[in-house]
């Protein structure tokens, strides 16, 4: 039996990767395989694998809208790519400062006397820390024991502390922190700062007592220090906004705006969960406090790119305009149960495979709102190799993700713009 060459493996299979990264990849099968039948099944096998994780656009049918493994937040992308006017200033011909624009606008909507932006939130934390640590010579976090979180990634709110330098001091019990002990802290440990964090992506229930920000800001006051609240899921919105589209889901949701006005000395929060955006970090507080990060040493190393700012620039605009229903996020959520039942009328209209329409329920996710859902209407296909769909919806030329419950291929359009539709039509009528 004859060796294939490289050139014939490479030829074996239509793949439009990049032609450098197939030879590559048939050299290294070529290494180890001679049989040429048994090289070009593993060759094909490898590229189609290698071609499905190439980034690119897909269909959330999941009902998950702050989907962590779909980026997020969905963002109308109006960047165009070009040069900007990031640090130069259109009104004296010379380098300017960055983010001026964007930092105004967004000191309207926070109603906040400055604000820094980081690359994500976790940054936030670690880096406004950081910063008190070395140029305000704070040695001491005191947190509620049951605020002790820790998010995706291997990010655990103890190591980021340590990592800052900074001590950690927990107080009060899992369920149950008072004010007393925050000040029997702040009197053990005067060179500390309070930080409260937003129990964003958990809760705990039953037998409960908490510290509010309006009272622990006036036990800051009263020991000269500082308090900082990691929100994390940053909801700006306002409520006239909720009331009219019947989003009562966000009514126990702690506001930025809110957080700022009760006292605190620096609120931070994620671009890319309710805010709506994309991934960065926003740190908003008093003037001084968030000066001293933007002048901090390693401040440019967690900064965001020309394309980050601009997007947080039109987002924020949009909030402030009035025009919420154009941030793609809230555009989802504001869809009523009835609107979304007319869209599977119509996407199933001429097909023939079987399924049934429930009663969903779908989640805001991104490490937001838990044990809460949204009502929405589900499709449920009644196919005979779920697992044989499931891959042929992932692989479809526009991915389809969809949700599996119980073996059973779930389709909520809660996630699905409309715009999306003809697509998810066009697969079914497929099958």
């Amino acid at each position: 039996m004859e060796n294939i060459s490289v050139n014939n493996l490479v030829e074996s299979t239509n793949s439009n990767l990049p032609r450098d990264i197939k030879i590559e990849f048939a050299k290294n099968i070529l290494s180890s395989i001679k049989n040429p039948e048994d090289a070009k099944k593993e060759f094909e096998l490898l590229i189609n694998k290698l071609s499905l994780k190439k980034q690119r656009e897909i269909i959330n049918a999941t009902g998950t809208v702050l989907h962590t493994n779909l980026g997020r937040s969905p963002v109308n992308v109006s960047f165009s790519g070009m040069y900007t006017n990031i640090e130069y200033d259109l009104t004296t011909a010379s380098r300017g400062n960055r983010n001026d624009y964007l930092t105004e606008s967004m000191k309207v909507l926070l109603e906040v006397e400055n604000v820094a932006f980081v690359n994500n939130n976790a940054s936030s934390l670690y880096l406004s820390l950081l910063c008190l640590a070395k140029k305000h010579s704070k040695d001491t976090v005191i947190v509620s024991r049951g605020e002790i979180i820790e998010i995706g990634g291997s990010y655990r709110l103890p190591d980021i502390i340590s990592e800052t330098g900074m001590n950690l001091i927990e107080v009060g019990t899992t369920n149950k922190t008072r004010l007393s002990d925050y000040e029997g802290a702040l009197r053990k440990y005067p060179n500390s700062v309070v930080l409260k964090v937003h129990r964003s992506n958990f809760s705990i229930s039953g037998f409960t007592e908490e510290v509010g920000i309006a009272e622990l800001a006036d036990l800051k006051n009263k020991y000269e220090t500082l308090l900082i609240h990691d929100l994390g899921s940053g909801l700006v919105i306002e409520n006239s906004f909720l009331s009219k589209h019947g989003l009562s889901i966000f009514e126990q949701e702690p506001r930025v705006q809110q957080s700022i006005k009760d006292g605190v000395d620096i609120v931070m929060f994620s671009g890319d969960k309710l805010f709506g955006s994309v991934q960065s970090g926003i740190i908003a507080g008093k003037n001084e406090l968030i000066n001293s990060l933007k002048n901090f040493s390693i401040f440019r190393t967690y900064r965001c790119s020309d394309i980050v700012l601009y997007e947080l620039q039109k987002t924020t605009e949009l909030y402030i305009q009035k025009n919420e229903e154009d941030i793609p996020f809230w555009n989802l959520l504001k869809k009523t149960y009835s609107e979304l039942e007319s869209r599977f009328e119509k996407i199933t209209e001429n097909s023939n495979i079987k399924h049934k329409i429930i009663n969903g329920e779908s989640l805001i996710g991104g490490g937001t709102l838990p044990n809460i859902t949204l009502s929405s209407p589900v499709m449920v296909l009644d196919v005979d190799k779920p697992e044989k769909v499931l891959m042929k919806l992932i692989s479809n030329e526009y991915p389809i993700i969809p949700r599996v419950v119980d073996g059973k291929i779930n389709i909520d359009l809660r996630s699905v713009f409309e715009n999306q539709d003809n697509e998810i039509t066009k697969f079914l009528n497929s099958l």
